[in-house]
């Protein structure tokens, strides 16, 4: 069926395509014959689907005028007889043959191009195709397309279940769901007749078989694919039809204008014989009955009809005699059960007729006795008998929406008090959605034991008022939440912070020169522009933070459980960092900065009124300050934001000016006072600040991750280096210590490959100094990362040891080389017994378990002489040597005389 056939409705429901109506005399016989014909012809049908090399009789045969080089038509794929798929997916039909004989005619190739109908228009449309097949006409078509003569003539009747009554036409279909093809111009047809309930399918193959499965029991279908595909299923006999709702007529057609071609189909299909178009009849629609019947046969047949024929008199007469002895005592029974059987049947079709979905539901048993139509839709029943559904079943599931909760309102309503609410429902299939359920107790079939329950969809109210809650707090352009909501999450947050100590603090947000954008480019990408930067800032904060818009340019962040005044700085600076990025919005490159004032609780305010208008107070001198900035209402916090983030911008700088340098701090063996190694210390020489302290940039340098690529700068710095060393005949270690982020990255291993490949060293004399505490953080990640460096043969220390998380199994597994005793208890060694005791543990177990123990913060000779009586192996220090050029290092270790302990 084409989505816009004519509006006149048909007096009959006949296609007038030759033979078709000679098939219909016998009844059943007309529903099968023409999928047997379809089946037969299969096998005979020649595929033109890819054009073919014309004859040259044939191309004789053509008249004057230009001719191309091909013809493509395409058309619907789902349209049987016309043209439709058959079972193993080969393209068939009526319109295929015709076509078939008419690239024989006029020795033209054809292309034809079966697809979904929408495909084919749009095909059609955009000069994919030449011409469009098995199309209806109308007005708005004739202005796009030049039509040819109807061929074919199809009845368009209403399908249903034929357990079903009292559908006659379009009137009675109210109460139903309709089943129709999605597109197809039945779904217009029936929603200018005022039908608005339908369930729509993908084609009529699909329809059909949901039709099967009693998924859908009206659905509206033309009458030769109805056909088919119902006796191809084997369900003919499970549906009855109405009157055809109208008549379409079949055309092909070609593009506005184009006459030379439209005159060239035109003649080909003159060239078409009737006899050849009627074989084509025939093998898709099937044979009339021809020849005569032989004398014999019909001498026979004659003698049985006679028969026959008195066994029939005898019958009727026996039947009449019984039927005078019955009819007496019949007749008032048949008055009674025909009057019955009208207050049912009307009681039924309204019953099944309501909108809203009814059941009946036994308090004994628990269990659905009666529902009506609408039920089994709503619900998505299907076949499912009702006493196998439940409430719970029918429930979201989720409280207050359980059995458990349903139970409580069946109770109310079984004292006696109707119930009337709101209910989350579910489908058999899962699906969820509202509804708002009456519940009355009643009496039915004798007994007062039955609640009679009434739901009513109520989705789509739902829907519009959780709209409604929702625009009422968020922001209708970005979605953000508005200044409604951010006050009432502002008060909760500082309602807990006066529990936990922790701060909170109000940004307050506006974009710099945001009218400009207005301005220059119109206010729809203004508001693209506003939605992007909503989103960045989104991206930006942690989840327990608000984002929310104010109005115009203006935002205001809600940051809460913060545990001091750092984490507010690494938050603001991470927030101008994100907005630095460009913005692609609509095509175009947009730069924005952003100017913000802070202001914390519970020193700035301790309600959101106060802390809002301090930071708007503080957004104001960024503002004036230069934009592009940011400012804290207390100026103590300003100073320190600065240095923070003036610290962090300079670091990003360093790594590119080549700021950093790596210093080397001898470390000395206490048996023999020869330097066996050296740990690679960074610094920074600031072109503004000189030498910057470690203290001052590494806390930092973690926080904002720059510590991976510093970090990977030093690894590569010292293995070059120990290399060099190496080439210069001195066999030097080279220690190197790992951040916490360092060991727990997945491409640590890749890196410390990398650097040791492009220095040449030997992993042998490259040492990673690690603390305690970070063999407890993704421990998975770190010990993987950990076995597979041993398994290089770097050497792995533990740094700090004794002031941390003392996990000796990890040492045990990862075969740890050395550990580091902490400074703490080297600089107390002579003057404290407990620090003795601790440093002597910690050497003796180190020896125990085969591992090198090394003493960092040697400051004086009476420390190092200490740590030789208890046999520490190795030491470092200032006593021994400050950290310093690599140059100073190997002067150190071409000491002609050995350092000598205690000297």
């Amino acid at each position: 069926m084409r989505p816009v056939p004519p509006t006149r409705r048909a007096a009959a429901r006949r296609p007038t395509w030759p033979g078709l109506a000679a098939a219909r005399w016998l009844g059943l016989a007309a529903r099968v014959a023409p999928a047997l014909a379809l089946l037969l012809a299969a096998s005979s049908t020649a595929a033109i689907d890819r054009p073919v090399a014309p004859s040259p009789a044939a191309t004789a045969a053509i008249p004057p005028g230009p001719h191309p080089d091909r013809i493509r038509v395409t058309l619907d794929d789902n349209y049987p007889p016309y043209s439709f798929r058959d079972g193993t997916g080969a393209h068939v039909g009526i319109v295929k043959d015709l076509w078939a004989l008419w690239s024989e005619k006029t020795g033209i190739p054809v292309q034809l191009m079966p697809t979904d109908w929408s495909l084919a228009r749009e095909a059609m449309d955009s000069g994919a195709a030449d011409v469009i097949e098995t199309i209806f006409r109308n007005a708005a078509r004739d202005r796009t397309y030049d039509f040819s003569k109807p061929y074919a003539r199809v009845d368009v009747p209403i399908w249903f279940s034929s357990d079903l009554s009292g559908i006659t036409g379009v009137d009675s279909l109210h109460a139903f769901t309709v089943g129709v093809k999605d597109g197809d111009f039945c779904l217009e047809w029936l929603s200018d007749h005022g039908i608005t309930a339908f369930q729509r399918y993908g084609g009529f193959e699909a329809m059909v078989e949901a039709a099967a499965r009693r998924e859908t029991r009206v659905f509206c279908m033309d009458d030769p694919s109805a056909s088919y595909y119902m006796t191809r299923r084997g369900v003919q006999g499970r549906f009855r039809y109405t009157e055809p709702l109208y008549t379409g007529e079949l055309h092909w057609a070609v593009h506005k204008g184009d006459t030379a071609l439209f005159r060239l189909i035109t003649d080909g299909f003159a060239r078409i014989t009737p006899q050849e178009r009627q074989a084509v009849d025939d093998r898709w629609l099937g044979r009339r009955i021809t020849g005569t019947v032989s004398p014999e046969l019909m001498d026979l047949m004659v003698k049985l009809l006679g028969g026959m024929l008195l066994l029939g008199i005898g019958a009727m007469v026996w039947v009449a005699l019984l039927r005078r002895q019955v009819e007496h005592k019949t007749e008032s029974l048949r008055t009674a059960v025909a009057a019955l059987t009208a207050s049912e049947e009307r009681v039924r079709t309204i019953f099944d007729g309501v909108t809203d979905a009814i059941f009946i539901h036994d308090l004994d048993s628990g269990a659905i006795l009666e529902a009506n139509r609408r039920m089994r839709e709503m619900y998505r029943l299907g076949d499912t008998p009702l006493k196998a559904v439940t409430i719970a079943d029918l429930s979201a599931g989720v409280a207050p929406y359980t059995s458990e909760d349903a139970a409580t309102w069946i109770r109310k309503a079984a004292a006696g008090e109707p119930q009337l609410f709101e209910w989350h429902a579910r489908t058999l299939d899962g699906t969820l959605f509202w509804v708002e359920v009456s519940m009355r107790r009643a009496t039915l079939d004798g007994t007062d034991r039955r609640l009679l329950v009434v739901a009513r969809d109520i989705t789509e109210r739902r829907t519009a008022q959780e709209r409604m809650e929702f625009l009422s707090r968020h922001d209708a352009l970005t979605l953000l939440p508005n200044r409604l909501l951010v006050q009432d999450r502002t008060e909760q947050a500082l309602a807990r912070s006066e529990r936990s100590g922790r701060l909170v603090a109000l940004v307050a947000c506006g974009l710099d020169r945001f009218k400009t954008v207005n301005d220059s480019l119109g206010h729809a990408v203004g508001d693209a522009l506003l939605r992007a930067v909503a989103e960045r800032l989104k991206a930006t904060m942690h989840e327990t933070d608000t984002v929310s818009r104010g109005g115009g340019d203006e935002f205001i962040l809600l940051l809460s459980s913060l545990p001091d005044a750092d984490a507010v700085v690494e938050t603001v600076a991470s927030l101008h960092e994100a907005m630095a990025e460009p913005f692609l919005v609509e095509g175009r490159e947009l730069t924005v900065t952003l100017s913000s004032g802070v202001a914390m609780a519970p020193a700035d305010g301790r309600d959101f009124a106060t802390l809002l208008q301090n930071a708007d107070t503080a957004l104001h001198h960024a503002k004036a300050a230069g934009r592009d900035t940011h400012r804290f209402y207390a100026e103590a916090m300003n100073a320190e934001a600065v240095v923070h983030l003036s610290t962090r911008s300079g670091l990003r700088r360093a790594l590119e000016r080549n700021e950093f340098l790596v210093h080397y701090q001898p470390q000395v063996n206490l048996e023999s006072g020869a330097v066996t190694g050296a740990e690679a210390l960074i610094r920074w020489n600031h072109p503004e600040r000189g030498m910057v302290p470690p203290g001052s940039f590494i806390p930092i340098a973690e926080d904002s991750g720059l510590i991976v690529p510093i970090g990977n700068w030093v690894l590569a710095e010292a293995c070059r280096q120990a290399a060099q060393w190496r080439a210069a005949g001195l066999s030097l270690s080279v220690a190197v210590n790992l951040s916490a982020l360092q060991l727990q990255r997945s491409d640590l291993v890749r890196t410390v490959t990398q650097a040791l490949a492009d220095s040449g060293l030997d992993p042998l004399l490259l040492e990673l100094e690690l603390t305690e505490s970070m063999l407890i953080q993704n421990t998975d990640q770190v010990i993987d990362n950990l076995r597979r460096i041993k398994a290089m043969g770097v050497q792995v220390s533990i740094d700090d040891f004794g002031t941390g998380y003392s996990n000796l199994s990890y040492i045990g597994r990862l075969a740890v080389d050395k550990l580091k005793i902490d400074r703490s208890f080297i600089a107390d060694l002579t003057s404290n017994h407990d620090s003795a005791r601790i440093t002597a543990a910690v050497i003796q177990m180190a020896h125990s378990l085969n591992l090198t123990a090394v003493a960092e913060g040697v400051e004086d000779a009476g420390t190092l002489e200490a740590l030789r009586q208890l046999r520490c192996d190795v030491a470092q220090g200032y006593f021994l040597g400050r950290p310093g050029p690599a140059e100073a290092v190997e002067r150190a270790a071409r000491t002609a005389i050995p350092f000598t302990v205690g000297a």
